[in-house]
């Protein structure tokens, strides 16, 4: 069985970071052949020490902010075969890197990637829930589908929640640190798309909180989220 690295960008994540990790703790998959790396970006509260408390393996700090420079920052240090990458304000359910591990393996000749989706939790509004439903069984996969077989741009991928081998990385040289937070994981996507099609997987999800749309709203994130995607994706 080969490794796999989970990495974790965390900026000002003290509430969450905890949590997140004791998930992963209790994967399924054996912990002996999980790397959990936390990068640490720019946070000014105590993310580092909670990190450490929590079990995670390489706490590195990555001084200039932005998830894909801190994404990029853990991919320099992983050793795992199978890269995944994780918010840390998500909570995996338990058979999530099992899941990964066998998905990628299964399938290393159809897709280059495999992403999920967000779930939110059980005390969410209920324009939140309807969202979560219609994005992730209508509007993510349809447009996985349309971007990534009709357009040839790899598809979707949710940065909090994706997989790859270390070998797809390689060859796409790493990750595109200019985007430090809209369009990042478009621009990942595409590059990905260079290669081949992006899986994306609406059972493959993970519990995160919903403070993004609490502080922007609904609307607004979603347009900011969907305006950047395409700006990415047909430049």
């Amino acid at each position: 069985m080969k490794k796999i690295s989970v990495i974790i960008p965390a900026f000002n994540e003290e509430r969450y970071i905890q949590k997140t990790l004791s998930a992963l703790q209790q994967q399924t998959f054996p912990r002996e052949f999980v790397e959990i790396i936390v990068v640490n970006n720019v946070s000014t509260d105590r993310t580092e020490e909670f990190a450490r408390m929590g079990g995670a393996d390489i706490v590195v700090a990555e001084p200039t902010k932005g998830t894909n420079r801190a994404r990029q920052t853990g991919l320099e240090h992983a050793s795992g075969d199978v890269i995944a990458f994780l918010d840390a304000d998500c909570i995996p359910p338990q058979w999530w890197l099992e899941k990964i591990y066998e998905k990628l393996h299964q399938n290393r000749d159809s897709f280059v990637a495999l992403a999920g989706t967000y779930k939110f939790a059980e005390d969410i509004t209920e324009p939140l829930y309807i969202y979560e439903q219609i994005y992730t069984w209508l509007v993510l996969p349809t447009l996985n589908s349309l971007m990534g077989k009709v357009f040839k741009k790899g598809g979707v991928i949710i940065g909090g929640n994706f997989a790859a081998f270390r070998e797809t990385f390689n060859k796409i040289n790493g990750i595109d640190t200019s985007f430090t937070f809209f369009g990042d994981d478009a621009s990942i996507a595409k590059n990905l798309g260079t290669l081949g099609l992006v899986n994306f997987d609406p059972t493959l999800y993970v519990t995160t909180s919903a403070r993004r749309f609490e502080r922007e709203g609904l609307v607004k994130t979603n347009w900011e989220y969907a305006k950047n995607y395409f700006k990415v994706m047909l430049s």
